[in-house]
């Protein structure tokens, strides 16, 4: 005897293409059921935040799969090696700009090094 599991959108209740997320906002811990077009959709509402605020480094990358206005699957970093981060803390510290102490540098600080080093680096 088989056990056949059903999902479906906590929203729609469609049964295509929905797979589970879990957000965490302050204490609470969220489960809930999506499609892929509601999940898309629940992206571009975070996205102000998303981009003002911290990535951890263990936390899916949400801003690159918003932008590609993709299917919702997501990076699981930010690409950025150990070495890196020091390098970036370095810079950041050298420009007189205050940085977390728990490595959790906003995305467009990160995006500023980027920039700066590849302008830096020879022709």
């Amino acid at each position: 005897m088989g056990i056949r599991e059903i999902r479906y959108c906590d929203l729609t209740g469609s049964e295509q293409d929905v797979e589970s997320h879990e957000l965490n906002i302050d204490q609470m811990r969220v489960q809930i059921d999506l499609a892929a077009p509601e999940y898309r959709k629940l992206l571009g509402l975070l996205q102000p935040y998303i981009d003002a605020g911290r990535v951890d480094a263990s936390i899916p990358d949400l801003r690159s799969a918003t932008k590609r206005g993709g299917s919702g699957q997501v990076s699981t970093s930010t690409g950025l090696t150990a070495e890196e981060r020091e390098q970036l803390r370095q810079w950041a510290e050298d420009k007189g700009i205050e940085v977390p102490s728990n490595n959790r540098f906003k995305r467009s600080l990160v995006e500023q090094w980027r920039e700066e080093r590849a302008a830096d680096q020879p022709a």
